[in-house]
């Protein structure tokens, strides 16, 4: 009976969060592809929140940008995107150019859309360094994403790791691996519809199906085996999906993407009142990764 509470708890709470998307996938995003060996145009989108409050757009202090703010503000705007955006090429500054803004949607987020060109002095080995809005969340990313040469480098830039470095050296496969493995497992967690799949998943870890009916489990040592079971598939699935659409090798439409981890969600919870599956191992590793593909296939609306 608690079980079933539980479930349809879940499948309630569920139900009031579809309007709702269920974690913020960052404050920023940055794509830059180059045009030949010292050239690079792209385009950065922030928050109107976020520029507004750090640029000081906000003209008349009422606490709502404005598009005319927006564009009355654009050269302070473009001071402060130089300022706290830097590129610099074999240890030679590049300059960086910043056009009037447009307003889109990111994984739909509303975002000021600013273009983006910069000329660097020389060739060679190039770093990103980002310190905006950190200030003012220390929580802020900036999801990055550079193609030179049709090859894909992606990054995430936190207040804790401000630099991104290309090179043969620094952003190998193995090394974006680690980077995205490391941001999908704080995704998890941080992420609401993440959380209620695992709890829906585990509620019945400590259960076995008989007859038709739950059991309790009275071994602690195979409920502990099937949460760690579960909890590793789940994280494992989720990275190498992480991962793979980061670094673009899968492009999934991130509308889609966010509708079927709504449908894990109240899958699994409804699956635990009317078991259709009852191993889910399985399972749990093929959802993660659609969860997995939440986070990243932002970097597909990106390079789109």
């Amino acid at each position: 009976m608690k079980v079933k509470f539980l479930c349809g708890f879940i499948l309630f709470a569920s139900i009031l969060s579809l309007p709702v998307f269920g974690h913020e996938l960052s404050s920023g995003y940055l794509s830059l592809q180059t045009k030949d060996s010292r050239t690079y145009t792209g385009d950065l989108w922030l928050k109107p929140a976020d520029i507004g409050q750090a640029a000081g757009l906000d003209s008349n202090n009422d606490g709502q940008l404005s598009w005319r703010e927006v564009n009355e503000r654009q050269t302070a705007a473009a001071q402060y995107i130089a300022k706290t955006l830097t590129l610099v090429q074999q240890q030679r500054a590049c300059s960086l150019s910043v056009a009037a803004p447009a307003i889109t949607e990111i994984s739909s987020q509303t975002q000021l859309r600013y273009p983006l060109s910069v000329e660097c002095p020389s060739s060679g080995e190039l770093t990103i360094a980002y310190d905006g809005i950190f200030p003012l969340s220390a929580g802020h990313k900036m999801l990055v994403t550079v193609n030179i040469a049709g090859q894909q480098y992606s990054q995430v830039l936190t207040r804790d790791a401000k630099r991104m470095q290309l090179s043969a050296k620094t952003t190998s496969a193995l090394t974006q691996f680690i980077n995205f493995v490391y941001e999908g497992i704080w995704h998890i967690w941080i992420g609401l519809d993440h959380i209620l799949f695992l709890i829906a998943t585990l509620l019945t870890v400590n259960l076995t199906r008989e007859h038709k009916a739950w059991r309790g489990v009275t071994r602690r040592r195979a409920v502990i085996k099937n949460t760690l079971y579960l909890v590793t598939a789940f994280t494992l699935a989720h990275s190498i999906t992480l991962t793979m659409t980061a670094l673009g090798f899968v492009t999934p439409d991130s509308r889609w993407v966010e509708i079927g981890i709504a449908i894990t969600v109240l899958f699994t919870a409804m699956n635990n009142i009317y078991p259709v599956i009852v191993r889910l191992g399985i399972v749990t590793f093929l959802f993660g990764l659609l969860h997995g593909m939440g986070f990243a296939s932002v970097f597909a609306q990106l390079n789109a």
